[in-house]
């Protein structure tokens, strides 16, 4: 199948920078501390295909429903291979907690979940890891976790003592608005603390959750200013653990949570221009696609773009690329200034990250997605059809009386 083939509007994947990019973050890690995993953010991209490739490299699944760790076993994971996270598990918990899963609990709701279970299972031993929450810095008062400054998460720890059959095996943290090095400093020195204050050092994983920038086009990076690397993000995180554990018998695994990380810059999203008018002095053209298609970045920065002509194409001034939508918001990009035609294919990129499963079924159903991996492409999911859409519904005969 070649590319020139295809209908759009459709995703592409580029396979093969993906696996780059994430050894690229692997090697940075294990260089300094080789006790390190990869566990990838189903939520930011749960496309199969990208789930199967992280199993294929080795990487364990990060999942935050029943919904998702479901996926993740009909994918092939083990359970053992699985970091459940989130606030709102369902009965998927007691699957995980007794298969070996990595189950890391919000809430004391949850704990009394596992207690019960590790109860009910007198001969099985069982492990948990908890979600901590303390202040890194950033401004944000996160509700996830358990406290480490009021008590609660001592109290976990005593609660869990108790039960003959439970013991925690790992720590996990995870807060957003917290990319830059000094926010990743302050939560693994913070999670070292803990540590040192409640004498963990049995733990067999400590998980720092995600939030680093990924690699970026030159369009997004000159409006981010300057990133830290791979290898800036290594040099604080994994050096602080192999300081401080350079002289323990235990070295528990490091593990972090990427998803936009390592997934967002290999997606691209490709439409075609509908219609070019010009309204009260201001250009519009119309594409096949909507904002939904390119996800929440199209509203906070100028996303990466690329015109591709096709026709006899006529020269234009600032112009707004909009989508099918009936909404005013629905705002792709603004002030393309070059030239344009009708059924020109109009390339979006850094679209992986949120989009794909963020993306309602309105007005249209949702487009297809193609991976291009050593130079072939193939389908990995196909067009959503009007069937797809409305299986669950009741087409019932309804009328007013």
């Amino acid at each position: 199948m070649s590319s020139k083939e295809l209908k759009t509007p459709y995703y592409m994947f580029y396979a093969d920078e993906f696996i780059k990019n994430y050894k690229d973050l692997e090697n940075s890690m294990k260089a300094i501390y080789e006790n390190y995993q990869i566990a990838y953010s189903f939520k930011t991209n749960y496309t199969p295909a990208v789930c199967s490739l992280v199993k294929s490299l080795g990487g364990y699944a990060e999942v935050v429903s029943d919904m998702e760790y479901s996926l993740a076993l009909k994918i092939g994971y083990a359970p053992q291979k699985i970091v459940y996270n989130g606030p709102g598990k369902g009965s998927m918990l007691e699957h995980c907690l007794l298969n070996g899963g990595l189950l890391n609990i919000d809430n004391f709701r949850e704990l009394e979940q596992v207690c019960s279970i590790a109860e009910n299972n007198p001969d099985k031993k069982l492990e948990i890891g908890i979600r901590v929450n303390f202040d890194i810095g950033n401004g944000l008062h996160s509700r996830f976790g358990l406290d480490s400054e009021n008590g609660d998460f001592q109290n976990a720890l005593s609660i869990v003592d108790k039960i003959p059959n439970l013991q925690v095996r790992g720590l996990h943290f995870h807060i957003s608005r917290a990319r830059g090095l000094d926010s990743w400093k302050n939560r693994i020195i913070g999670m070292l603390k803990l540590v040192e204050k409640h004498n963990l050092y049995n733990l067999q994983y400590i998980d720092l959750g995600s939030g680093m920038y990924g690699k970026l086009d030159p369009e997004l990076q000159e409006q981010f200013g300057d990133t830290p690397s791979f290898d800036d993000y290594a040099n604080v995180v994994a050096c602080e653990m192999q300081k401080f554990y350079s002289d323990k018998l235990i070295k528990p695994m490091l593990i972090t949570e990427p998803g936009t990380t390592i997934v967002s810059k290999y997606f691209h999203v490709f439409m075609k221009v509908l219609d070019i008018k010009e309204i009260r002095g201001k250009n519009f053209a119309l594409i096949d696609g909507s904002f939904h298609n390119v996800g929440e970045i199209c509203g906070l920065k100028k996303v990466p773009m690329k015109v591709i002509n096709v026709n006899n194409d006529k020269n234009y001034q600032d112009v707004d690329f909009v989508g099918y939508t009936c909404l005013e918001q629905d705002v792709i990009y603004s002030g393309y200034t070059g030239n344009l035609g009708i059924g020109d294919i109009v390339e979006i990129y850094n679209v992986g990250g949120y989009s794909i499963v963020d993306k309602p079924p309105f007005i249209h159903p949702d487009i297809p997605i193609y991976m291009l991996l050593k130079d072939n492409v193939r389908c990995i999911k196909r067009e959503q059809t009007l069937e797809d859409i409305f299986a669950p519904y009741e087409f019932v005969a309804v009328e007013a009386q």
